[in-house]
């Protein structure tokens, strides 16, 4: 019975490993977006005032 209990908590453990990666892989994510975005805004800038 001990042993099993261990089991699960290690499972348990796991599964929450696998949530902060997946979170981490989202951050990762939407900072990439946001600079994509940010250079793209800068670049439209800089191409309306050399216009």
């Amino acid at each position: 019975m001990m042993m099993m209990r261990r089991r699960r908590k290690k499972k348990k453990k796991k599964k929450k490993m696998m949530m902060m990666m997946m979170m981490m892989m989202m951050m990762v994510v939407v900072v990439v977006v946001t600079t994509t975005t940010m250079r793209m805004i800068l670049i439209m800038i800089m191409r309306f005032e050399l216009n």
